[in-house]
């Protein structure tokens, strides 16, 4: 068995247990999986941290569990790092861009397309306005989801 953290089209986030790792391709495919916040059946993955358990499992046959011990931590202290860097760059954003809301497509374009003074943006795009943006060859990227996100 394999977990995935998943995210659909409107950026709702959950997680999901597939037979083996084919097996999220092959459901995605057949349109199997949705969204349980909205319905969408627009998935993909998201980025997960390492499994601890594959280190629980070194614990058992390892002769010094305070090795397997100091590896959790390092994992741990890792993922911490990853978060506050997440939070850095968000607040980096949030503190020289604009806040567009879900004008945000319209605003890219505007700025693209120098209808406006180019400025920094940020807002929210769904998955189709994310796709048209890319097709006119307007470079985005998300903002870092955050544990608190998903409260």
């Amino acid at each position: 068995m394999i977990r995935y953290a998943l995210l659909c089209d409107l950026d709702h986030a959950f997680e999901s247990w597939f037979d083996h790792s084919s097996a999220f391709d092959k459901l995605q495919t057949s349109k199997l999986i949705e969204c349980p916040h909205c319905g969408s059946q627009k998935i993909r993955k998201d980025l997960m941290s390492p499994q601890i358990g594959g280190l629980r499992a070194n614990k058992r046959t390892t002769s010094n569990p305070s090795i397997a011990k100091s590896k959790d931590t390092e994992l741990q202290n890792l993922q911490q790092e990853a978060v506050e860097l997440a939070r850095k760059i968000r607040g980096h954003v949030e503190k020289n861009a604009d806040k567009v809301g879900d004008k945000f497509a319209s605003e890219a374009r505007k700025i693209h397309f120098e209808e406006v003074e180019p400025h920094n943006i940020y807002g929210e795009a769904t998955s189709d306005e994310v796709n048209e943006l890319a097709e006119d060859g307007i470079e985005i990227a998300p903002l870092p989801t955050l544990p608190e996100d998903k409260n």
